[in-house]
Parts: structure tokens; C-alpha cells; sequence
């Protein structure tokens, strides 16, 4: 898995800040994993997550590890 992947197609994209927030809506969300989804790594999936890949994709500060593979 690569953290901030949540739908698992093997990028961190604008589509997995989307499935975070859609999971957190309690929308229908085509793939989504809880474990990638974690991108700031606090142990619970929040929007604060969809903000952090959001910030990643704009080159802003946010957790380094984005992007990385994660056990």
C-alpha cells in the first residue's frame, strides 16, 4: 500500500481526497482502504486526511510519508 492511496490505484491523486471524503459522508465510494486512507498517520481516518493529500499534491507542508509505501 502507499500511504494517501485510498482507492488503491497505485498514485496518490485528487481522487483519493475524494474517496476520503465521500467515505466520510457515508456517500458510495467505488475502493476505498482505511489503511492508506490514515495520510497524516494519527490512527483514524478524519478529513483532516483528505486535507493532507490535498496539501501534498500542492507541494504544501504535510506529512512526508504521502506518497511512501507503508507496511
Amino acid at each position: 500500500d502507499i500511504l494517501g492511496d485510498t482507492d488503491g490505484d497505485g498514485k496518490v491523486s485528487i481522487l483519493d481526497a475524494t474517496a476520503n471524503q465521500r467515505h466520510l459522508a457515508s456517500l458510495p465510494t467505488q475502493a476505498y482502504n482505511a489503511t492508506p486512507a490514515d495520510a497524516d498517520e494519527d490512527g483514524k481516518v478524519t478529513i483532516l486526511d483528505a486535507t493532507a493529500i490535498q496539501r501534498h499534491l500542492a507541494s504544501l507542508p504535510t506529512n512526508k510519508n504521502i506518497g511512501k509505501t507503508i507496511a
